[in-house]
């Protein structure tokens, strides 16, 4: 009788353990939407405008869970459609843009904050570069902070993805390659 009791029993939490839904450890992201890229590069003659410049914008089309809140057990998100506007790396002749973050403008929502960051790379100029995409999704629910940070690193290259046209000046602006509009970048989460 044990025996049988005992058998049932074991049955019962093994049908039970089998029919668990078993949990992916990472939502799929769908692929940020590059909306826009440019570059200049001025020509150098005194008195014109003397900036370097790379500039983004992006979209997010994901709707982002940052986690579940103890206090009522529900899931906290943040809706799909997140801009970073107007990001601009800018830096004199003579500098670099590496080793900094450079801010973007966001869409207005209080949904954390996006930067760029232009890696050193061997062939470094605004027609041969690396873009380096980090969005910080950060919001406030019932007390309680909640964070998760994501990046994305696109190469860009005149002939590639960019197209555009120097002057007899020496001034020079690229551009995302209008067939090319919007251009995938899929990020990933990663550590803060």
């Amino acid at each position: 009788m044990h025996f049988l009791v005992s058998v049932t029993t074991l049955a019962a939490l093994v049908s039970t353990s089998l029919a668990a839904p078993v949990q992916p450890r990472q939502d799929t992201l769908t692929p940020w939407q590059l909306d826009a890229l440019s570059t200049f590069s001025p020509s150098g003659r005194p008195g014109n405008y003397p900036w370097l410049t790379i500039t983004a914008s992006l979209t997010d089309p994901n709707t982002l869970t940052l986690g579940t809140s103890p206090e009522n057990n529900s899931t906290v998100t943040l809706p799909s459609g997140a801009q970073a506007l107007n990001c601009q790396a800018k830096w004199l002749a003579g500098e670099t843009p590496f080793g900094r973050s450079w801010p973007c403008d966001n869409s207005g929502e209080a949904d954390g904050y996006w930067t760029i960051q232009i890696p050193k790379t061997d062939e470094f100029s605004v027609n041969n570069f690396d873009l380096v995409v980090r969005r910080v999704a950060e919001t406030l629910y019932l007390g309680s902070s909640y964070k998760k940070v994501y990046e994305a690193r696109t190469h860009f290259e005149v002939g590639v993805n960019l197209s555009g046209t120097c002057g007899g000046s020496g001034v020079c602006s690229w551009g995302l390659r209008s067939e090319l509009v919007p251009l995938d970048m899929q990020q990933s989460e990663v550590e803060d």
